[in-house]
């Protein structure tokens, strides 16, 4: 079976101060509901967001809820040493294994993310995930995303949020690691090309749509499969419509019952009139909140 990791968000109180409670509660729930693991303090989890300590005792809280289940830890940040402290803290923590993103903002060129990438690998025996997520951080070509991959042992994995699937197609056949796809709106195009497994923000609230699809893929139903994705689209377009991601998908998670808040600043407070929107656009569709 494909493994579909949750990207989890992060619950905030009226205040703005990060709810660990209820993220807790909300791995322990995401984990029964059917996931196969979590994907802790990621873009989702709004991690930029976050103090370095808030990052730490976020993941403590994961984990917490995870009880020995799989939780892959984002430890990406502009700096090498912040990247290394976050990695080593979520190795004596009790991770399964650390993602990043390459490092950004100050157009580091190849050099610097090889270097990067080899230090991070270097710093734990933990196995290593590559987060590749071009929009943000910049285009890498596949032959030079092979070379990061196999430079070391312990880089077993890339989470791939593009949708250049003849890109993703050859580092899969320069490397023969695992590939997470990270575009839900692809995730059917993804598997086609050869994607193993998937980490997707709308799985927060949406896990059971995206498991039917690879159940359908994998028993050779197409249509079915085409059917399942066209649905998981048709919300996520609500979504675009409504506002940004970190909203949407807490409106939706709230909607089913969870207890997230909203995004921290400088979002601003999503409009009363934009959640009636969005749901009432995702009514036809509302049996992913069963």
């Amino acid at each position: 079976m494909r493994k579909l990791v949750v990207p989890i968000v992060t619950p905030f109180k009226e205040d703005g101060s990060v709810d660990y409670g209820a993220l807790t509660r909300l791995t322990r729930a995401l984990l029964d509901e059917g996931a196969d693991g979590i994907f802790a303090g990621g873009s989702s989890a709004e991690c930029f967001l976050l103090s370095a300590e808030e990052r730490k005792k976020t993941l403590e809280a994961v984990l917490k809820g995870a009880d020995g289940a799989f939780v892959m830890a984002h430890v990406g940040a502009i700096g090498t040493a912040l990247t290394l402290d976050l990695a080593k803290h979520a190795e004596r923590a009790g991770a399964s294994a650390v993602s990043s993103v390459p490092p950004f903002y100050f157009g580091f060129g190849p050099e610097n993310y090889e270097a990067y990438y080899f230090a991070l690998a270097d710093s734990v025996k933990l196995p290593v995930a590559v987060y590749y997520i071009p929009g943000n951080t910049g285009k890498m070509g596949a032959e030079f995303m092979a070379k990061i991959m196999n430079g070391r042992d312990n880089i077993t994995a890339i989470k791939y949020t593009d949708s250049d699937y003849y890109g993703m197609q050859r580092i899969k056949a320069l490397t023969g690691k695992e590939i997470y796809s990270g575009k839900d709106e692809c995730f059917l195009s993804a598997i086609a090309m050869g994607a193993d497994s998937a980490i997707g923000t709308t799985f927060n609230f949406m896990l059971k749509r995206y498991r039917a699809i690879a159940d359908a893929l994998d028993g050779g139903d197409l249509p079915r499969a085409q059917a399942e994705q066209a649905k998981a689209n048709a919300v996520i377009a609500a979504m675009q419509a409504a506002g940004d991601i970190f909203h949407t998908t807490k409106c939706l998670l709230r909607a089913k019952g969870y207890d997230v808040g909203g995004a921290r600043a400088p979002f601003l407070p999503m409009e009363k009139e934009r959640e009636e929107a969005l749901l009432s656009a995702c009514r036809p569709y509302l049996d992913f909140l069963e």
